[in-house]
């Protein structure tokens, strides 16, 4: 498994002076003009690895920016943590709600519409290539609908109304801004593409893992629609729920903590994840790299002294109290998701560490430094294997649940059981029913997807993020990151890009 997720690793590579940007720009003598490069099936095989490869630009140009970790730190159950909020500090100005155009990441901008860019090579070429098998011909175009609607979905979740274009740019390079709710149209579009007819399969074998399935497909578009709040596409994103809820194909695991462990990764209960793999001799100021993730390392737990479980880090991102104790002590996730230190001293009465800002004593459990995850070549830091978990069986459940409430469809009965099915595996042999209300959906979306990018688009999709996040400075404006400045000032005329109000 590890070995195909290198082996596929090293294409993306290859690929990044076959396919990448600059092919629209010029043809170096090097490399396979565009013209000439779309031919064969393989061809448009490594440009659609090309088109994956983005998922793991999560340190461009050293901005050490995961988007899970982006999102949490705007919520109410992430800290910033580092040496202080000077430290890596576009975080902490994210956190408090206080970026500007020219102090702000820039690297979602970068990193999404690159993968835009490789996603429309695909589309747009896919049909220029002749003696190619039909299905595979649509299982790939499929993918590539997928990825432009993920790259597209986050730009219009960070930045709102932003430039979309489905054929890559001439000269000047530029397009019309459009607004949030016309670029949410056309997500959902290119979604509705991917799930035409059986062109993405159910499942894949261990060699593919990694690749859309049907599943993940579906839980994009239910991400999507249920943050717009679209009621007039409920019933269609229940049936999709349904669909995964009745195939049998995913199920909870017993044991959450064991979810984000390396050895299950691919278990019954993910739906999708992004490899990463710890060979990839990701270095200190690589401008776009692939290979290992650097998540472990930015969370982890600064100074820690030797012990068999896990490595020193960074220690941004440590989580509040608050959260921790809203775990009833009988809840499982309380200490599979979350590390309280003291209880790491119980077991090994000799470890220490050097608390840093915002320090609380409690970390994200899920992916923090382990012993034995990045063993290999390169820049260790930066090359964790550790897969992020992007879609989960969990979610799923929840989302049917509150859908049903929100008037989709079903029986209360049926959203009732959702909902319990988590709420059984979290407490166990402690379980008591609670009825359930969209309140306590919301919160125990809360409770199971800690660390996983999910809680501050919950707060503002629900209407709640004013009243939770308002004392850090959050308006209904600053859901939406400003666009950099650095892309303003390349563009005119009707061309010219607006800043987002507030900015």
């Amino acid at each position: 498994m590890k070995r195909i997720k290198y082996i596929i690793f090293l294409l993306a590579v290859l690929l990044t002076s076959s396919c990448s940007e600059s092919f629209l720009e010029q043809t170096p003598t090097t490399a396979t003009s565009k013209d000439d490069f779309y031919k064969t099936q393989e061809d448009l095989y490594q440009a659609l690895i090309a088109a994956y490869d983005p998922l793991q630009w999560d340190d461009y140009f050293n901005q050490y920016l995961p988007t899970l970790f982006a999102s949490d730190i705007r919520g109410d159950d992430m800290l910033v943590g580092g040496s202080s909020e000077s430290d890596q500090g576009y975080l902490y100005l994210m956190h408090m709600f206080s970026c500007t155009s020219v102090n702000s990441p820039y690297m979602f901008w970068t990193i999404y519409y690159s993968g835009v860019n490789r996603s429309n090579l695909v589309i747009n070429n896919i049909d220029n290539v002749e003696n190619m098998d039909e299905n595979t011909r649509s299982r790939m175009r499929a993918e590539a609908y997928f990825l432009r609607a993920y790259y597209y979905h986050w730009l219009w979740k960070n930045y709102g109304n932003v430039p979309y274009y489905d054929k890559n740019l001439e000269l000047p390079y530029m397009t019309k801004q459009e607004k949030a709710d016309d670029v949410y149209e056309k997500i959902v579009a290119d979604l509705d593409k991917a799930l035409e007819g059986s062109a993405l399969p159910n499942d894949v074998p261990a060699s593919e893992k990694g690749r859309i399935t049907r599943a993940a497909a579906q839980m994009l578009k239910a991400r999507v629609v249920m943050y717009q709040n679209d009621e007039s596409r409920y019933p269609e994103v229940l049936k999709d729920m349904e669909e995964i809820i009745s195939g049998g194909q995913y199920a909870l695991m017993d044991d959450y903590e064991s979810i984000f462990l390396d050895a299950n990764e691919w278990c019954k209960e993910s739906i999708w994840e992004i490899n990463y793999v710890d060979n990839g001799n990701r270095g200190w100021g690589s401008a776009i790299a692939s290979g290992g993730t650097v998540l472990p390392a930015l969370i982890g737990i600064n100074g820690l002294s030797s012990n068999p479980e896990f490595q020193s880090g960074w220690g941004f991102g440590p989580v509040p109290k608050e959260t921790y104790d809203l775990y009833p002590a009988t809840d499982q996730r309380k200490d599979g998701g979350i590390l309280a230190f003291s209880k790491l001293k119980e077991k090994y009465p000799d470890v220490s560490y050097s608390p840093r800002f915002q320090d609380t004593g409690y970390f994200l459990k899920k992916y923090l430094p382990r012993v034995g995850y990045n063993d290999n070549p390169g820049d260790t830091p930066l090359n964790f294997k550790n897969n992020l978990r992007i879609f989960r069986y969990s979610e799923t459940l929840l989302n049917a649940a509150e859908l049903i409430l929100r008037g989709a469809g079903g029986t209360t009965a049926e959203a009732q059981d959702y909902y319990d099915q988590v709420r059984k595996r979290a407490l166990g042999d402690n379980f008591v029913q609670k009825t359930i209300t969209l309140d306590n959906v919301l919160q125990e979306r809360r409770l199971e997807f800690v660390g996983e990018g999910v809680r501050f688009w919950d707060l503002v999709r629900s209407g709640k993020a004013e009243s939770v996040l308002g004392s850090r400075g959050y308006t209904a404006e600053k859901k939406y990151l400003p666009i950099p400045s650095s892309e303003i000032d390349q563009t005119s005329g009707e061309y010219q890009l607006v800043q987002n109000p507030g900015y």
